[in-house]
């Protein structure tokens, strides 16, 4: 009976130790990190006094970059509209806009929206993978927090540019 006694209480020991070190090592193992980080391919254009710009001088600034084959494009158009009616809280975030027509260039009417237009506008299609369409918007780190080839509402590109991947990171430290 003492042998028993002293069998039950080394395995039933053991069995403990062996739980408190294997729940031990899931708590001081770290959480995997994720690599979301997608960053923008960069685009050139010419400020107003001529001087070359690149886009990683708008870090600090969300940037929404729109592709369109021409100004007079039905879904540029109406992406466009809906941009426009949130223009004031996007300008309260300082956010800029640039627009890549691929086909053919001209000026953008009926909206308070001032568009930076890009003069090569196919490379920068390219290196975003876009066809006819596409919008991207670039956190102020520099990184591609949206891309897609449909229209959004203005609200939907609102959302992205307060929820973005920095401005959660940093709500998440706080």
């Amino acid at each position: 009976m003492k042998n028993f006694s002293i069998w039950f209480f080394i395995v039933c020991l053991t069995a403990i130790t062996a739980q408190a070190q294997s729940s031990k090592s899931r708590r001081t193992a770290p959480p995997p990190t994720l690599n979301v980080s997608r960053p923008a391919p960069e685009f050139f254009w010419s400020g107003v006094n001529g001087q070359v710009r690149r886009s990683r001088d708008l870090r600090g600034h969300p940037v929404i970059l729109i592709f369109a084959e021409r100004p007079l494009q039905k879904v540029f158009i109406r992406q466009v509209k809906k941009l426009n009616r949130r223009s004031k809280e996007f300008f309260a975030r300082y956010t800029l806009f640039f627009v890549a027509f691929t086909k053919e260039t001209g000026a953008i009417t009926r909206t308070d929206i001032p568009f930076v237009i890009l003069p090569d506008p196919q490379t920068v299609a390219d290196q975003y993978r876009v066809g006819d369409f596409g919008i991207a918007i670039i956190n102020p780190e520099g990184n591609v927090d949206y891309a897609t080839d449909r229209v959004i509402t203005g609200q939907r590109a609102l959302d992205v540019v307060i929820n973005s991947f920095g401005n959660q990171v940093n709500s998440r430290r706080q």
